[in-house]
């Protein structure tokens, strides 16, 4: 019978905490009536020199004060890979009168950063009493060891309307210097891969859809443009007639 007793209050109290840690979820959502603040750039990436490299993140709260506000992050040990030492993260300061606020997160190769190998760096905010979570906690930087790589791919998972999709790579100037499509419809999901060589410098990649859905139909394409182990645009679902994505060449 002690035993019973002790069991059954083991669960009880294993409810208690587990409602206790939901709540303390729950009360962290923003629901208007608290500062909300959350990052507005949840992604980024880096190829990392010699010399270092530079990340910016944006972040906005839901309202502005009268003075600076400062914030902190930390590091998600879980879901990051890598060591201490590629990184310096600063803190969050959002000015006076103003919504919005960066974080800084310099990228340093201390002589461990293997060659071809991504690795992940994820932060989340760590939010003060009163503040609560607006748009999103937690921000993503893939990082990599600076190499140099003229040889792109590019990967079109398509929907069953391949015949819609044209693509094309255009330089500084507009001129076009690599392109493909349209393609045969499929009964089902359909892969395009394109393998092309550019020259340093930048470029506009832009993916289009005649009928202007995307990628969307039964199911969900995504492209994505690739130098290695570097990437240079992704996408996919309904983005319309075009997307177009900046990016440079070995700068």
């Amino acid at each position: 019978m002690k035993k019973i007793k002790l069991f059954s209050a083991l669960i009880i109290a294993l409810a208690f905490t587990a409602c206790d840690k939901e709540d303390a979820i729950i009360n962290n959502v923003y629901d208007g009536s608290q500062i909300g603040l959350g990052f507005t750039d949840t992604s980024a990436a880096a190829a990392v020199k010699e010399e270092g490299a530079v990340v910016t993140l944006g972040v906005q709260s839901t309202v502005a004060t009268d003075t600076d506000r400062s914030y902190n992050v930390s590091v998600n040990s879980e879901l990051s890979d890598g060591n201490a030492g590629h990184y310096s993260i600063g803190g969050i300061t959002i000015p006076a009168g103003s919504y919005d606020g960066t974080l800084t997160v310099n990228m340093i190769d201390d002589g461990t950063l293997a060659e071809g190998i991504a690795y992940t760096l994820v932060l989340d905010l760590d939010l003060p009493d009163g503040v609560a979570v607006h748009t999103s906690s937690r921000a993503t930087i893939t990082y990599n060891k600076y190499q140099l790589c003229n040889d792109y791919t590019l990967t079109i998972v398509d929907d069953f309307w391949s015949s819609e999709r044209t693509w094309d790579v255009a330089d500084s100037s507009g001129a076009v210097v690599a392109s493909g499509g349209p393609y045969a419809n499929a009964n089902g999901p359909t892969i395009h891969t394109e393998n092309f060589t550019l020259a340093d410098g930048c470029y506009t990649f832009t993916i289009r859809d005649s009928w202007g859905d995307g990628q969307v139909s039964d199911i969900s394409g995504t492209y994505s443009l690739d130098c290695g182990i570097s990437n240079a645009a992704s996408g996919g679902g309904g983005w319309g007639f075009e997307e177009a994505t900046d990016f440079c060449v070995n700068p």
